[in-house]
């Protein structure tokens, strides 16, 4: 025998993955068959949603005619957005960091004032705030 070492080529190969397609089935909640939709519905201030096969929808559509007819649509409103106002200057913001520095708070140089920090210096300063 030899003291030689064999070199044994080591193969590479490179794995290729495909990601397959995902194929929803819905089945109706009442009859649990295939090829169901998600219906949307509300009544009163609840909404709810509900998979049935298109015969199905078509049973919980002619149930409901008599009062579809009779009634009228309605969109609810969007409810008002009120515009986001710091409740601080920016003046007021510099002076809470420079009070931080100086009493040794942990104070970020950019970005939203901590509201330990806000608190700390309201506290100090006797301020008091609308929440």
């Amino acid at each position: 025998m030899s003291n030689q070492s064999t070199r044994l080529p080591i193969r590479q190969s490179v794995i290729y993955i495909r990601h397959m397609a995902k194929r929803s089935i819905i089945e109706s909640d009442i009859s649990g068959k295939s090829d169901a939709g998600t219906v949307t519905f509300g009544l009163g201030d609840t909404w709810y949603e509900i998979d049935l096969t298109a015969d199905e929808r078509q049973e919980l559509e002619a149930s409901l005619q008599r009062y579809l007819k009779a009634g009228r649509k309605h969109v609810p409103e969007e409810p008002e957005k009120k515009p986001v106002v710091p409740a601080t200057s920016v003046e007021e913001r510099l002076k809470i960091r420079e009070w931080g520095k100086a009493n040794g708070e942990d104070v970020p140089e950019f970005g939203r004032l901590p509201k330990a920090l806000m608190a700390a210096y309201d506290k100090a300063h006797n301020i008091k705030r609308d929440k």
